[in-house]
């Protein structure tokens, strides 16, 4: 009988296979029906979040100065209307000498209107109008009488003291006067330094620039951007006895 061989096995690693594997061809299986769904609440985002994350931009982002933020409400300055007593100024201690008839005991009314005249355009900047005292005031020291006038439009009195007997007087407002246009000087000093930008300040005061009796009643005016009129804030000023200028947004 034949003796029969049988091979030995192999020892060692498989050989390599050299080369790419095959290529799967053709578009991959669709994945059908909806995806599973994510049951539970969602994990927690542990730790603070990212610098700037739900802060308003910083920078070239920030939208420019302006009214577009309005100012605060309300803001106070230091007595700013430059005018004859503080701020809001009365006519006061005004001696606008003898206004004697010559040779009389009787004052000179029309002296004494013409000197009041004068004296309050020189205060106040504005001549009254329709200046009238009493006739027939006899020279008596202590005596007081009172005197009438306009002043842009408004009514305004005057309390004139004989401070002797020989016709010398003093005069007195018994009004208040608010200079508007240092009014507005101090809304565009306190909203310009606001808004950030220039701007220009107007009250709305039927042309007046005093007004009588204007301490502590708001006065409207309207606050704008120098450079762009639509961007602008209206406000009411008031003044105090004091002079203080504040406003308010309205």
């Amino acid at each position: 009988m034949a003796q029969q061989t049988y091979p030995s096995p192999s020892s060692g690693p498989a050989a390599p296979q050299y080369g790419p594997p095959a290529h799967a061809y053709g578009p991959p299986a669709p994945a059908y029906g909806p995806p599973a769904p994510a049951y539970g609440p969602p994990a927690p985002a542990y730790g603070s979040p990212p610098s700037g994350f739900g802060q308003p931009p910083v920078g070239p982002g920030l939208p420019p100065a302006g009214f577009g933020q309005p100012p605060a409400p309300r803001r106070r300055t230091g007595a700013v209307i430059g005018a004859i007593v503080a701020a809001v100024f009365l006519l006061g201690g005004l001696a606008v000498g003898a206004v004697m008839l010559f040779g009389t005991k009787i004052l000179d009314s029309t002296e004494a209107e013409q000197l009041i005249s004068q004296a309050t355009e020189d205060q106040a900047g504005v001549a009254p109008t329709d200046v009238s005292c009493p006739s027939d005031i006899e020279a008596e020291a202590g005596a007081t009488f009172s005197c009438t006038a306009s002043l842009e439009g408004q009514p305004i009195t005057f309390t004139v003291t004989q401070t002797d007997d020989d016709g010398n007087v003093e005069v007195a407002s018994v009004n208040s006067f608010v200079d508007v246009a240092t009014v507005e000087a101090s809304l565009t000093e306190q909203l310009g330094e606001v808004a950030g930008v220039e701007v220009v300040s107007t009250c709305h005061v039927n042309g007046h620039s005093v007004l009588v009796d204007g301490v502590g009643t708001p006065i409207p005016c309207t606050v704008s951007n120098a450079e762009d009129a639509s961007d602008s804030v209206e406000v009411a000023a008031t003044v105090d006895e004091d002079g203080t200028v504040s406003y308010e947004v309205e």
